[in-house]
């Protein structure tokens, strides 16, 4: 979490390192929870869509971002993650929050574990924190889980630094 308190007290500072932010926190969350991938995915402002804004995959060391995901298409996991505020699926393509993600996202990208946060600003959901595993079912422990929550506590300030500034 050294990287990610680093970049926060960066991005405190100066606002423009959002995004050195946001890759900080995931390379920090796939070191300690053993993850294959690490995202920050954005809700849009009616909350029935989310876009990537950092996506750091570890097999390969690339971040990308831009990906969008809507309601329309995946309707159990929108409704899962807002109702529970948290994902834990270690056999995600048999889980039935994630199955939807089967054939257009797991399978071409080999992920079988994820792990989902929201982040809340007040009760408004503004963002989700995932870990995803690829090429084997990783069995998510009670400290990956507290770890994510953790680290979602981190990027929540963002939130809060940024409606300051802004």
């Amino acid at each position: 979490m050294e990287r990610a308190r680093a970049a926060l007290t960066a991005f405190r500072a100066n606002p423009d390192t959002l995004d050195d932010l946001y890759r900080a926190i995931c390379q920090d969350i796939v070191e300690h929870v053993g993850s294959s991938r690490a995202s920050i995915w954005l809700f849009n402002g009616v909350k029935d869509a989310i876009t990537s804004q950092c996506l750091f995959d570890s097999r390969d060391g690339t971040f990308s971002s831009g990906v969008t995901l809507s309601e329309d298409d995946f309707p159990q996991y929108f409704d899962a993650i807002k109702r529970d505020l948290k994902i834990v699926a270690p056999d995600a393509e048999h889980h039935p929050a994630t199955s939807c993600f089967d054939e257009i996202y797991f399978t071409p990208l080999d992920i079988r574990s994820l792990l989902d946060f929201v982040i809340l600003e007040g009760s408004s959901p503004v963002a989700v924190l995932c870990c995803e595993h690829c090429g084997t079912i990783k069995d998510w422990t009670d400290a990956d889980v507290k770890y994510l929550h953790q680290m979602s506590a981190v990027l929540g300030m963002t939130f809060k630094v940024r409606a300051k500034a802004g």
